[in-house]
């Protein structure tokens, strides 16, 4: 409803024939179209040439051209505004380029785009109910197959926070055990290992109930 209105008030600023974007582009065409020289070949064709070596086939009856973007965009280029030019000092009634471009580029067409509203609404304290029962069901549940994931997928703003050092991450970290005090296993894991006598790092200890020495 309010893009509706906003539109509306664009349109009503326009002047011209064409959309603001339309009479953009066209005229840009035009001053390119200033440097071609068009030549009448009969039965509505041109001989249109410009600089390096431009030279396309223009049929202003069919609106086409040999460089084909006046089918493909269907706004007039240069060698057709340069064939256009050259039927209007020859005394043809050909009438403006802006003629020559598609109906959707046309200012009329935007309007009759916009012409209609969206008719405003009261607030919900005003709705009448509804005398039909609704019960809204949830989805059925699917299991999907295979072993269910247990990890969290860890999203992309996580994974920055790791980068930045705004959260302690714990790869590449050791893990020290609080009943034997041997590193690289935790508690939960722990198989019973022989503690470390004052928590030195010098000494280790082969894993293993009772089996192997100590080595210094």
């Amino acid at each position: 409803m309010k893009k509706i209105v906003k539109v509306d008030k664009e349109i009503q600023k326009v002047v011209g024939p064409l959309t603001p974007t339309a009479t953009t582009i066209l005229d840009k065409i035009k001053s390119k179209a200033e440097q071609y020289v068009a030549t009448f070949c009969g039965a509505g064709k041109y001989q249109v040439a410009g600089p390096w070596q431009d030279q396309c086939i223009v049929d202003v009856g069919q609106q086409s051209c040999t460089c084909k973007r006046w089918e493909l965009t269907g706004i007039t280029r240069k060698h057709g505004v340069a064939a256009i030019w050259d039927m209007g000092r020859n005394d043809k009634d050909v009438g403006i380029p802006e003629s020559f471009v598609h109906p959707c580029y046309w200012l009329s067409s935007w309007k009759e785009m916009y012409s209609f509203k969206v008719s405003p609404i009261n607030g919900r304290s005003m709705w009448e109910k509804s005398a039909i029962p609704t019960t809204l069901l949830p989805p059925k549940h699917r299991v999907p197959i295979g072993r269910p994931k247990k990890k969290r997928t860890i999203s992309i703003v996580e994974k920055e926070d790791f980068v930045r050092g705004n959260t302690t991450s714990r790869a590449h970290r050791s893990v020290t055990c609080t009943k034997c005090n041997n590193v690289s296993h935790n508690a939960r894991t722990c198989k019973g290992q022989r503690p470390i006598i004052g928590g030195g790092g010098g000494q280790s200890q082969v894993k293993g109930k009772g089996k192997g020495k100590a080595t210094t």
